[in-house]
């Protein structure tokens, strides 16, 4: 009780994921519990949950591990050395994730495979994408794809 927080939910999204067997006094019920706690109620498939999901939550937690496991894979000592003294915010923000609980990962990556499969496939699709527009030194549509995605971020946020 000493960790209770009176506004957690206050403000944040709350997922109704009704089914057929859903029923309509439950979903009441549910409904008037997310209002007193002052969430955004949202309500959604189960299935457009488990996408949706995969690609804000799951998707970056395997990203932002991989990336720790990159670094981590150099056999420099001295550049490994340099790259800890030399990471800031944007290495920070971006591996968060990826050195969170190793339980959970693992928790959603099995509860949620296939559509966690589904955004990694995308993903590598992007990202062959880009590793082909730098080893052209496509320096013009990099920068395009960068202005892009600038401008879709906030979207998410």
């Amino acid at each position: 009780i000493k960790a209770a927080q009176s506004k957690l939910f206050q403000n944040r999204p709350y997922v109704l994921t009704p089914t057929h067997s859903s029923s309509e006094q439950a979903k009441q019920v549910m409904q008037g519990l997310i209002a007193d706690l002052k969430s955004n109620l949202f309500i959604a498939s189960p299935t457009h949950h488990d996408r949706a999901v995969s690609l804000i939550s799951h998707l970056p937690i395997l990203i932002s591990a991989n990336l720790i496991k990159t670094c981590g894979d150099i056999q420099n000592q001295d550049v490994i050395s340099l790259a800890q003294s030399l990471a800031s915010s944007g290495f920070c923000d971006t591996s968060r994730v990826g050195g969170g609980n190793p339980e959970l990962g693992r928790m959603v990556a099995e509860y949620n495979r296939e559509e966690l499969l589904r955004s990694i496939h995308l993903y590598e699709e992007n990202l062959q994408e880009l590793k082909q527009i730098v080893e052209a030194s496509n320096w013009e549509l990099l920068e395009q794809k960068l202005k892009k995605t600038q401008k879709e971020r906030p979207g998410f946020l």
